[in-house]
Parts: structure tokens; C-alpha cells; sequence
């Protein structure tokens, strides 16, 4: 970390374009004014509202800001050490050193993410949705173009993907990595449902949705597959219930008493959240037998547990790894090697219109990328608005080309069509 931050003042300030102003966009914002040699940033917003009401969250005074769509007058203000607030995400996605994605929205991320690409702006997403449905394309385009793609630490994908690296360092085999599920698991859960919750904890309700009805975690665990070539051992994946202490007795194969059908692979557990978790093995009996010294169990398996992770609050770690290191926290290996598909939540008729995730219609569950793509299964992030059922669809079915009309016009649909022509 020393060298990073020696880096950082070697490199003198990182401009930083944030797009999305939600609790992650606003508090990443914070965070960066609060740092040395971070600023002035680029925020965009759908609602001049959010812009000004991130800037009095962070302390930034009215006078060291502007607001404006004017990419000329956007140029200027940062070279006058002031901050930039604009409508126009396609400004931060041009004119920052790094941009980061906070919108959620896959095909709003798409969109940006491809303008970053195209101007040689860093990329830091923590747009898993956007990730998990393209993230491997867009992952290529950006080498092409010189630039860094990566995920964001302090989510629970690039957690868990530090905590590999640590355990390997270590020279350990990794057999099994996860996350906690913080809320109840609810498949069918819908909007309607959590209104009065997503109020009470001040967070948005198709936000909520999506972390109750599975298809976040289902998204998070395909960005780890993605990126270290595991996968789930069954659909969906197992859900355990186990506490950091019982990790290695309760994950474990069908052949030592457990459920699990094969090693490298991704799941996740009630009663261990907001932590990730790795499930380890050494090959040699004196390591073994040091773990065992060293409280960590009697083996042969032995669980390392985070029992955190700050969000966009370690972002700033992403940022300068991507800016001065041109290295990723976490990003595609080199093809997709999870899927998450779409389930319905309910039966569906002919001609009904979709939502998107966090929706009332779908929800999303991991599958090994070979099956989705020989059983033509249909990625959620791709089912966008202007979508609608071709027939027919019964509850719990996982959706194929078949069952589903896609809006072909939309920007993460072709980006996708375009992935699938390489993988």
C-alpha cells in the first residue's frame, strides 16, 4: 500500500469520473474528496437534484463545483482544480483518468463502458450485472485499446478474489470460494413485497429485490467464475448454512460425508455474511499440521474467512492499481466460464412485457456457461425493456431464445451478440 500511495504522489491527482449517484456513487465521491491527490472528480446523474446532493454529502462548497452538459466547459473546470456535476454520462466517460460505474444498469454501463474503451479512459465497475452479462468483450476491447477493465475491491467479487490470491500465495489449493448472504433468499420475491422494506433501510427497492430474490449473489459468484475459471457445482448452487468456524466441516464432498459433487467451485452461505470465505488444502502434512498449531483446525480442509467488505470504500485501491499500476482487482481470465440465466418467478403469457433484474418476472441463477450455451438458456442482464414472451411460460422454467423476444436494438444485446461471436 506504501508503494501505491508513492505512486500516487509521483503521479500527482487521479480525476475520477463517477456515474450513478446512488449510496455507492455518493459515497465513493466522499471518499475521494477526503483523500490526498484524488480530485477533482466528474459525477453524472439522471436528476440535477443527485448532483448537488452529492456534492453537500462529500463537503464540496456551490463554488468549487459546476454544473453543466458542456464537455468544453467540463475540460476547463478541472484544469481549474473544480469539480464537474453533469446529466451527460458520456462527459466522465471521455474526459477522466478513471471511470467508475456505480449504475447498476447494465445496459447503461454498457454504454459507457464502450465510451471509456473508445477515449482510453481506466475502467473501475462495480457494475457486476454489466460484468457478469459482457464483462469478458468488454475486458478484450479494453486491452486492445491499452486501458485497464476491472472490478471494484471491497465488493464481494473482487473480496473474494483477493482472498484467492492471498491463499495461493500462501501456496495453498483452493477448493471452494464464497460469499454470505446477507438478506433472507427469496426467489420469488418481488418489488411489492419489500416497498415498505427498501423504505425502511432507505435503499432502492429493485436493488432490494435483486438481493433477496438471489440474482445479485447469483451475479457476484459469476464474476468470480469468470475470473478464476471456477463454477457452481449445480445450478443455483447449494446454499449452505454453516458460521466461519464450521466452514470446512459443513463444504465439503459427497465422498467426506458433504453434498459437494466436485472441487472449484463457488457457493454461498447463510450465517457468515457481510464476510467471503475460501476452503483451502495443503498437499504437504508438516503445513498441515502448522495450521493445525495455528488454531486454523485439524484438516485436511481448513477455512479462511474475511468477515468484511467496505463497498466503494475501497474502490480508491481499484482506482490507483488501474491508473498507476495498469493492473486489475478483478477481471474476465479469458472467457466466460459461468452464466447467470433467467427463471421465471411466475407463470408468464404470451406477449407479456419483461422488466429487467430485480424486477417481477425473472430472477437469475448460476449455471456452467457450457450448459447455458448448449441448452440456449437466456442471460438475464440481456432481457432489457422491449423485451416480451414469445409463448407461453411456466413458473420456474429457465428461459431460452425460444421463450423470449430480446430488444435487439439495445446496446447490451448487441454487445452481447458480438461476445458471443468470439466465445
Amino acid at each position: 500500500m506504501n508503494y501505491l500511495q508513492n505512486k500516487l504522489k509521483e503521479h500527482g491527482n487521479i480525476c475520477v469520473g463517477i456515474v450513478g449517484l446512488g449510496i455507492m456513487g455518493k459515497s465513493l465521491l466522499t471518499t475521494l474528496n477526503i483523500m490526498e491527490a484524488f480530485g477533482p472528480s466528474i459525477i453524472s446523474a439522471r436528476r440535477k437534484e443527485s448532483l448537488t446532493e452529492a456534492f453537500a454529502i462529500a463537503k464540496i462548497p456551490e463554488d468549487r463545483y459546476i454544473l453543466t452538459n458542456d464537455i468544453d466547459k467540463a475540460r476547463i473546470a478541472i484544469k481549474e482544480n473544480k469539480y464537474v456535476g453533469t446529466l451527460d454520462n458520456f462527459i466522465p466517460a471521455t474526459i477522466s483518468d478513471c471511470l467508475v460505474d456505480c449504475t447498476g444498469v447494465t445496459d447503461v454501463g454498457c454504454q459507457i463502458s464502450l465510451c471509456a474503451i473508445k477515449n482510453k479512459v481506466n475502467i473501475v465497475s462495480l457494475n457486476v450485472e454489466m460484468d457478469a452479462t459482457v464483462g469478458p468483450y468488454l475486458k478484450d476491447l479494453a486491452k486492445e485499446s491499452g486501458i485497464v477493465y476491472s472490478g471494484t475491491a471491497g465488493d464481494e467479487p473482487g473480496a473474494i478474489v483477493d482472498l484467492y490470491d492471498f491463499c495461493k500465495n500462501c501456496g495453498f489449493e483452493v477448493l471452494v470460494l464464497g460469499k454470505g448472504k446477507n438478506n433472507a433468499l427469496d426467489n420469488y420475491a418481488t418489488q411489492d413485497d419489500l416497498a415498505q422494506d427498501a423504505k425502511r433501510r432507505g435503499i432502492n427497492k429493485r436493488m432490494l429485490t435483486s438481493f433477496v430474490d438471489g440474482t445479485n449473489t447469483m451475479i457476484e459468484l459469476n464474476a468470480v467464475c469468470n475470473a478464476l475459471g471456477f463454477l457452481p457445482d449445480v445450478r443455483g448452487c447449494h446454499f449452505f448454512h454453516s458460521t466461519p468456524k464450521t466452514l470446512a466441516d459443513d463444504i465439503k464432498l459427497k465422498s467426506q460425508g458433504g453434498i459437494l459433487n466436485s472441487y472449484g467451485i463457488v457457493d454461498f452461505v447463510k450465517g457468515i455474511a457481510p464476510g467471503v470465505f475460501a476452503i483451502i488444502k495443503t498437499k504437504n502434512e508438516f503445513i498441515r499440521k502448522e495450521m493445525e498449531y495455528l488454531s486454523m483446525g485439524k484438516g485436511d480442509n481448513f477455512a479462511i474467512y474475511r468477515p468484511f467488505h467496505l463497498t466503494s470504500l475501497e474502490t480508491p485501491t481499484s482506482i490507483m492499481r488501474a491508473v498507476l499500476l495498469g493492473d486489475s482487482t478483478i477481471c474476465p481470465k479469458d472467457k466466460p466460464y459461468a452464466e447467470t440465466v433467467a427463471v421465471a418467478k411466475r407463470d408468464i403469457k404470451k406477449g407479456e412485457k419483461f422488466d429487467s433484474i430485480g424486477g417481477y418476472i425473472v430472477f437469475g441463477s448460476l449455471e456452467d456457461a457450457k450448459i447455458q450455451k448448449k441448452e440456449n438458456h437466456v442471460p438475464i442482464g440481456i432481457i432489457t425493456e422491449g423485451s416480451y414472451a414469445k409463448r407461453d411460460i411456466k413458473k420456474d422454467t429457465v428461459l431460452t431464445r425460444d421463450d423470449i423476444e430480446l430488444n435487439e436494438d439495445n446496446i447490451i444485446v448487441k454487445t452481447r451478440r458480438e461476445q458471443e461471436k468470439i466465445y
